[in-house]
């Protein structure tokens, strides 16, 4: 009986106090809990570990500001209709390939749907209360936007293509892609030394352009593989990537000029500058908003 009271008070230690209202580990467990079962189909395996150890590092700062953005909320009061928290919880179930595994999922996290329904009625609270308190005091006025797009003209090249070289190393089953590896990152470290891109390629690639020294021309985005396409659009001209991992293979590539065909219009550019100004003042604003709800709160983190 000891024992089980001890354990008791360690999951239900005071972690903090803010105002009037005492956070428990539970409350932390639980939401953790939520949180994954909210997560579980957008992401999968490491993505989804990396996802919910970044939630867990803030979670203690995001339970208090979520104190009190609910207190200010009660504060106005603003309501929740049970309509509305059932869309909410609709659309979550949604998600799922099917009803069974979404209620496996809530039963293997240890949480009920009273558990969802309270964090989603808090969520919609807070979307709401800031949305009076905050994003309804945001503004982006014209002059902004033809600012911004003056001083960032770079941002908005057309038609952008890269002149690319390509060395490929293929591979097929487990024992290739060993080998593959080995191989590419030999050549890598020789790129490093700084040994020519095209003698490595003609010498050693396995792709269609090795006799012209992996050159693959001008492309533009969207013509490679994912993974390659990425790994090319951030490069500057001169420079190359490291190994890189496809179905096919491993890859380097490097960047030998990029040239565009001008530049988008303001009024092509209008919406896309509009969006990115109104998120970077609504992020600025929220975070003296929030600062200003917790200079007047009595905050104690244990």
């Amino acid at each position: 009986m000891h024992s089980l009271s001890a354990n008791a008070q360690v999951v239900n230690k005071v972690v903090a106090v803010v105002n009037d209202e005492v956070i428990t580990q539970q409350d932390v467990d639980q939401l953790l809990a939520v949180m994954y079962a909210q997560h579980v189909q957008a992401y999968v395996g490491d993505e989804l570990l990396q996802k919910m150890e970044e939630l867990k590092k803030d979670i203690l700062k995001r339970i208090i500001e979520d104190k009190l953005i609910l207190s200010r909320a009660r504060e106005l009061r603003i309501n929740v209709t049970e309509g509305e928290i059932l869309d909410k919880l609709d659309s979550i179930k949604r998600d799922f390939p099917s009803e069974e595994e979404f209620y496996n999922t809530l039963q293997t996290q240890g949480i009920t749907i009273a558990n969802l329904k309270e964090r989603y009625r808090d969520q919609i609270l807070m979307r709401k209360v800031v949305n009076l308190e905050v994003r309804s005091r945001v503004d982006v006025v014209p002059s902004e936007i033809s600012e911004y797009y003056e001083k960032h003209r770079e941002e908005f090249k057309q038609d952008e293509k890269y002149r690319v070289r390509h060395i490929f190393i293929k591979a097929s089953d487990d024992v290739g892609f060993e080998l593959a590896k080995v191989e590419i990152t030999d050549i890598h470290d020789r790129l490093e030394a700084g040994q020519d891109f095209g003698t490595l390629a003609r010498q050693h690639s396995q792709g269609p352009n090795k006799e012209r020294g992996g050159d693959m021309g001008y492309i533009a985005r969207g013509e490679m593989l994912e993974d390659l396409d990425a790994a090319i659009f951030s490069l500057k001209s001169g420079e190359f990537s490291g190994p890189i991992k496809t179905q096919i293979g491993y890859h380097i590539v490097k960047v030998e000029d990029v040239k565009h065909s001008g530049y988008f219009s303001l009024d092509n550019a209008k919406k896309d500058i509009e969006d990115m100004l109104f998120k970077k003042k609504l992020q600025e604003k929220l975070g003296d908003w929030l600062a200003e709800l917790k200079a007047s709160a009595y905050i104690s983190i244990k």
